[in-house]
């Protein structure tokens, strides 16, 4: 299964999934968990969809669900759950996810995409619309989320380097968001995407609004080896990038102890 528990995300799987003026070839999902007003992650990894089995948002709701029942947490416990993806989640996944909140109450869910997938299927917006009726905070990734995902994710002493065209179609998406979550409340079209988009949905590697991009090589999934759950000791304190970044100003402190 290609799940990666409470490993970094290799660089150049971060840059090329995440790229929003590119075509993806699987969908990328990075997650965190953690209890109310806590900065120590519970919870956290990243992982990929797996070709004709599982969605990335099934496999981490998979994963919560065995966190919950193997640690017996308190069921008034708040927990905030952080999931940045590469595609916005499709509609199947959009009623996975909200019938895991309906069954969670205590779950607040954000989640931030790089792209939208298949922005023009109706029912792919249709489960958005629900997710925004359950009060899931969705949100197209700007550069300051990139930021926090490379930072949070990948690597935290280095800087983020931004990619041509990464506000614009950042600007793109968000505004065919907006028009998507509107939708339903002004009862009128959510419009035509960017020609950009456009481009990008009917590109050879994004064509197929059921296929999840199974059909893409399975040797783009993490290594095997990723599957093991390190100890707890290996969880790392995890503060936003707002906190403090490279080269940032003296007296910022984050409690990063990462071990591979």
């Amino acid at each position: 299964m290609p799940l990666a528990l409470k490993k970094r995300l290799p660089e150049y799987e971060f840059y090329r999934e995440f790229n929003n003026t590119t075509r993806s070839f699987k969908k990328l999902l990075c997650f965190s968990l953690n209890r109310e007003n806590k900065t120590l992650w519970d919870l956290w990894g990243y992982m990929y969809n797996d070709p004709c089995q599982s969605h990335a948002e099934s496999i981490v709701l998979k994963e919560i669900e065995r966190f919950f029942k193997e640690n017996h947490p308190d069921t008034v416990q708040k927990y905030k759950l952080t999931l940045y993806m590469s595609f916005s989640p499709c509609y199947k996944c959009c009623e996975s996810l909200a019938n895991f909140l309906k069954s969670e109450e205590r779950i607040d869910l954000h989640v931030r995409a790089s792209k939208l997938y298949f922005s023009q299927n109706s029912s792919n917006q249709k489960g958005l619309q629900q997710l925004k009726h359950l009060g899931v905070s969705i949100k197209v990734m700007d550069k300051e989320d990139f930021q926090d995902c490379f930072y949070l994710f990948v690597n935290e002493l280095k800087q983020f380097e931004g990619w041509p065209d990464l506000d614009k179609m950042s600007v793109d998406y968000s505004a065919a968001l907006e028009a998507i979550l509107n939708q339903c409340e002004t009862n009128t079209d959510s419009g035509k995407v960017s020609a950009d988009i456009a481009a990008l949905e009917s590109s050879p590697l994004h064509t197929d609004p059921t296929g999840h991009f199974d059909h893409a090589e399975d040797n783009l999934a993490p290594d095997n080896n990723n599957k093991d759950r390190p100890s707890e000791s290996e969880t790392p304190h995890k503060h936003s990038i707002k906190d403090g970044c490279v080269g940032s100003s003296k007296g910022v402190k984050r409690k990063l102890s990462f071990e591979d």
